[in-house]
């Protein structure tokens, strides 16, 4: 099929250094064929003065919950207790007796009293369905009675969790009911990688890290692709729980196709800031009593690492709070020895002294971090660990001042997805209102244009796609986001009502709203 075109009358931001600013960009066999030469026959497309950019990337994206929760409860926002029972209760009485009552967005920082729910919200409802409602950052659940008794919740907490008010599970704690809840079939994930791809190309977005992907979602991606029903390109991270699959992908050194890429694993050292698991070297501000968990142990963290390391996949490993960042470097400086080009990750990086600032320049660490996790944190962070260390969250600018490049991503569905949104966090460190005026830690703020590197150049520097990728460049793939508004001079609050209006994926207009 011909995908040849030419993109005219267009405000063309290449990111490429030799050529910033391009007249037009013709497009051949999925390839950037010409930024000025027009291919004699090939079709023209007059875009009226819209902004070209390369293909926004989001480099922390979760597939298979994203369309997963499409089809839950969404309790994103929702302040008022009775409010989130009512909609369990309703969902309940629309499904078969027994079966599960899942719900995904709760943040008690919105409840009135900003604590934990207790049992009995759940637990006096008249249904005898098993309830699991997991929080906004994907670190806790809450959980009815019933839940607790199918799964046969064992009297000691599993490491690396913990159980509030005899509902609220953190982290490990969760493992024992999600285990019991029905198994994923095959037909659920290409139903949500479906609706998630969907959703994804209509933000701009062209391609997505996509940062757990197990066997099932693996092999529905792969499927999608083979059938041509796969809009984007996916690096993935492979769930590095399932020790088979990691083996099996290290014997087979990977795997690249068109648009998949696996050549990663990912795992997790901590929890989060909202539900108190991300750990501290200090205890919370609000809980004098805990600094958070460790999710995994050294020997276990060690082992998974080496065997990366030997095997030339990248490690990407979650990490949140200041300790739990230094206890990632830790290991990867051991296994790595020194500078590097083997752009191991850590997913998030939010919270982070200056000291470890300086090793990840030193071991070339990769920081893969979200912009409007800040933002969204911002309201309640001072309290949670102290004014004393805010300055530690999310350290773009001084990331960047150490050389480093900084992959950009959203964690949706954890936030949103839109790639906008994140560009509009990274500017200015403000709410969607404009608020607080002029930024929270304004010394972090980043600049437009190594904003849209985030997301961009930078990304693809995450995925070792450098080399064709990032930038809109003659041989390079023909990855294209337009843009109604110019995101680099706009004014700042116009950010966000920019407009998609075209998504060009390998030459292929996979979203268009001209």
């Amino acid at each position: 099929m011909d995908t040849s075109f030419t993109l005219v009358n267009a405000n063309i931001l290449t990111l490429d250094p030799h050529k910033p600013i391009a007249d037009s960009v013709t497009i051949k066999d999925g390839k950037i064929f010409s930024l000025s030469v027009k291919e004699p026959g090939v079709k023209t497309i007059n875009l009226n003065g819209a902004t070209v950019l390369p293909g926004l990337t989001d480099s922390h994206y979760h597939i298979k919950n994203t369309g997963k929760r499409l089809e839950m409860i969404n309790l994103k926002g929702i302040s008022d207790t009775k409010k989130i029972r009512d909609l369990v209760e309703e969902r309940a009485s629309s499904l078969p007796q027994g079966s599960w009552v899942q719900g995904f967005g709760w943040d008690q920082t919105l409840f009135s009293q900003g604590q934990f729910p207790s049992s009995d919200v759940l637990d006096s409802l008249d249904i005898s369905n098993p309830v699991f409602l997991t929080r906004i950052d994907g670190h806790s659940a809450w959980v009815n009675e019933k839940a607790l008794k199918i799964s046969n919740f064992p009297t000691d907490v599993p490491s690396g969790g913990d159980v509030i008010n005899s509902c609220i599970l953190i982290d490990n704690a969760m493992s024992p009911v999600r285990q019991s809840i029905p198994k994923e079939m095959s037909s659920d994930l290409v139903r949500w990688s479906r609706a998630s791809a969907e959703r994804t190309v209509s933000l701009g977005v062209t391609g997505v890290h996509d940062a757990w992907t197990d066997r099932i979602s693996l092999d529905a991606l792969i499927d999608m692709e083979e059938s041509n029903q796969l809009p984007h390109r996916v690096y993935s991270m492979l769930a590095s729980s399932d020790t088979n699959l990691l083996e099996e992908y290290f014997n087979k050194g990977g795997y690249e196709s068109g648009l998949i890429s696996v050549r990663s694993a990912k795992a997790f050292i901590d929890g989060a800031l909202g539900s108190r698991g991300a750990a501290l070297f200090e205890p919370y501000s609000d809980d004098h009593n805990n600094c958070g968990l460790v999710l995994i142990s050294p020997e276990e963290f060690k082992s998974l690492a080496t065997s990366c390391y030997k095997n030339n996949f990248q490690l990407n490993v979650h990490a949140i709070g200041d300790r739990g960042n230094s206890l990632v470097i830790d290991t990867y400086s051991d296994v790595l020895g020194g500078p590097n080009d083997r752009r191991w990750r850590i997913e998030h990086a939010q919270m982070v002294r200056t000291q470890d600032i300086q090793r990840f320049k030193d071991f070339s660490l990769v920081p893969s971090m979200q912009p409007s996790h800040c933002t969204s944190d911002m309201r309640w962070m001072d309290d949670r660990i102290g004014t004393h260390r805010s300055h530690r969250i999310s350290r773009w600018q001084s990331f960047i001042d150490m050389g480093l490049k900084i992959p950009g991503g959203s964690d949706c569905p954890i936030e949103d997805g839109n790639p906008l949104l994140e560009y509009y966090a990274a500017v200015t460190r403000k709410d969607r209102a404009g608020l607080p005026e002029g930024g929270w830690q304004p010394q972090e703020k980043v600049s437009r244009m190594n904003a849209l590197r985030m997301f961009t150049t930078w990304a693809a520097y995450g995925a070792f796609s450098e080399s064709r990728r990032g930038i809109i460049a003659p041989g390079f793939d023909a990855d294209l986001t337009v843009l109604s508004n110019d995101i680099t001079s706009c004014d700042e609050m116009e950010i966000i009502g920019t407009e998609v209006m075209m998504t060009v994926v390998g030459g292929k207009e996979v979203y268009n709203a001209l």
